[in-house]
């Protein structure tokens, strides 16, 4: 069995959201006033398009010269895609599909600059793929694959773009609460820029949800980025006195000694890695005992293969891996193939899986009574078009002998 044909498809479905965007969290750009004012220029050009009461996404599909086929997507950044088309797809026709690692370091070595940034992040994309396909083909889902054997995960619930004025904030948290999860991570919206008003209205959140939740709930808090370290030490004072479960992203990724310098001065414990690339630049952070949590994204540090190592590497540690979730069914395998001990927990994006969990059969609302996400025995990854939902599909590229 060979590898016949990479193609990029975009699918387009009715949707309408559950959840409004209320509010946006604190970014790296926000030091300029015009980046406050004007949220279309954060991010790279996206893929996504979005008319009223539809969506449409980019997906990868790989498949087989016996007509199998392993797919990933939603793909958002534009950048991507053009990486797989551009320079991955013609390292795929004619492999055999089977051989993942082998795949993933020939990609990897593809371009001296594929090892970080958008370059991994098409090759996660790819790896993602070809696992699934992997499981399609000998008709397993993909943490038996792995040697896994938990077959439900605690998840911890992102309240990305809900409000963070105080009181509507408790009052979302014990709705939360209230489906039995136990626990909840939220976004500072205010950094440097904002000055005083800014850091007392970051402790209000923080405490009021504390009141809220109780003193035994584990409560995160996400930076995104958009803090340095003085500020961060500031605030970190009072902030320990009501024990956050981890603050992450407080630094962009690249400021290695600015996040020692942190850990040297604050009891609260540190968490990153969504935005760090590969078991080599996570070992820089774990060898120095930096983070509490490591939060590689296997959408994002090299696919399920390079994220399973980056598991084992935490274990060697001893240091907590809660894969970022992206694409949350990849990041669901690869915690169930690795020790409760050392993965505890998967993130589940509320409002951000709303929108990408409508394409697929399963797991749009995975959450089952008891705060636990299931994991179904599909073969593959398990994010299986939903057909019936489709209003339209069409092959934007296809690559193939």
């Amino acid at each position: 069995m060979k590898i016949a044909y990479v193609k990029i498809v975009c699918r387009t479905i009715c949707f309408e959201p559950r959840y409004n965007g209320e509010e946006r969290s604190v970014g790296a750009l926000d030091i300029y006033e015009q980046y406050t004012q004007d949220d279309s220029r954060r991010f790279p050009r996206a893929a996504t398009e979005v008319k009223p009461g539809q969506r449409s996404e980019m997906f990868l599909v790989i498949g087989t010269d016996e007509g199998i086929e392993g797919e990933h997507g939603p793909i958002e950044n534009r950048s991507e895609l053009l990486t797989i088309a551009d320079g991955l797809a013609q390292h795929l026709i004619g492999s055999d599909p089977l051989e993942t690692r082998l795949l993933w370091d020939v990609l990897s070595r593809f371009d001296r600059h594929s090892r970080s940034g958008l370059m991994m992040m098409a090759i996660s994309a790819v790896d993602i793929a070809l696992w699934d396909l992997k499981g399609k083909i000998l008709g397993l889902p993909v943490y038996k694959l792995l040697g896994g054997g938990r077959s439900r995960i605690k998840p911890y619930i992102s309240m990305a773009e809900f409000s963070t004025e105080p009181k509507a904030a408790q009052e979302r948290a014990l709705w939360v609460k209230g489906m039995g999860i136990g626990a909840q991570k939220w976004f500072f919206r205010y950094g440097p820029g904002d000055g005083f008003e800014g850091m007392r209205k970051n402790l209000d959140l923080a405490f009021a949800l504390r009141e809220a939740l109780g003193a035994d709930y584990d409560i995160m808090f996400d930076c995104w980025l958009g803090w340095t370290v003085s500020y961060a030490k500031t605030i970190f004072r009072e902030l320990e006195q009501m024990h956050p479960r981890w603050v992450e992203d407080i630094l962009r990724p690249h400021m290695l000694d600015g996040y020692r310098n942190l850990k040297q001065d604050t009891a609260v414990p540190l968490a990153a890695g969504e935005h760090i690339y590969t078991r080599m630049e996570v070992n820089a952070y774990l060898s120095e005992n930096i983070f509490s949590v490591m939060q590689s994204d296997p959408a994002w540090c090299g696919g399920i293969t390079e994220a399973l190592r980056i598991g084992d590497l935490c274990e060697m540690y001893g240091t907590t891996f809660i894969p970022h979730a992206h694409t949350l069914m990849p990041a669901l395998h690869v915690i169930a193939a690795l020790p409760p001990d050392i993965a505890p927990y998967c993130e589940y994006l509320l409002n951000f899986m709303d929108k990408k969990n409508a394409f697929f059969k399963h797991n749009r609302i995975p959450i089952s009574p008891g705060g636990w996400i299931e994991l179904n025995d599909t073969p593959g990854v398990g994010d299986d078009i939903d057909e019936e939902r489709l209003i339209a599909t069409e092959v934007v590229t296809s690559f193939g002998f």
